[in-house]
């Protein structure tokens, strides 16, 4: 059983329509923060994740698809150790990783809006 974070972030369906009338450069460059900051919590996480193989932490991914971006691991028992059992405590290594970069990964982004807006605008 593998686990993927996803979050969902109030009024994001109206940001997802601004951002699919974009120009092309604007989303590149929102691509390319979102990538960074993925692979920045990916590195979080695997920094978090429990460790005595080193199984877990090698499983632990990031990715970007239609500016989505979803960080996971796939370890079969990644949600035990995310979530926790009753003989399990929680670990939260991705749902942790997620809280201490989203504000550094909303900054990002609204940094390659202005940028592209910029740039455009010369």
């Amino acid at each position: 059983m593998s686990v993927k974070m996803e979050i969902h972030v109030q009024g994001l369906p109206e940001m997802r329509e601004k951002l699919a009338n974009l120009g092309d450069a604007m989303k590149e460059r929102v691509h390319e923060a979102l990538v960074f900051e993925g692979e920045a919590m990916k590195t979080v996480a695997q920094s978090l994740a429990p460790v005595r193989t080193g199984y877990l932490s090698s499983t632990i991914f990031s990715r970007v698809e239609d500016l989505i971006l979803t960080l996971g691991a796939t370890a079969p028992y990644a949600a035990y150790q995310e979530f926790g059992t009753r003989f399990i405590r929680a670990r939260r290594f991705l749902s942790h990783a997620i809280e201490l970069r989203m504000q550094t990964l909303i900054n990002r982004i609204n940094h390659a809006i202005d940028e592209a807006k910029t740039e455009a605008s010369h």
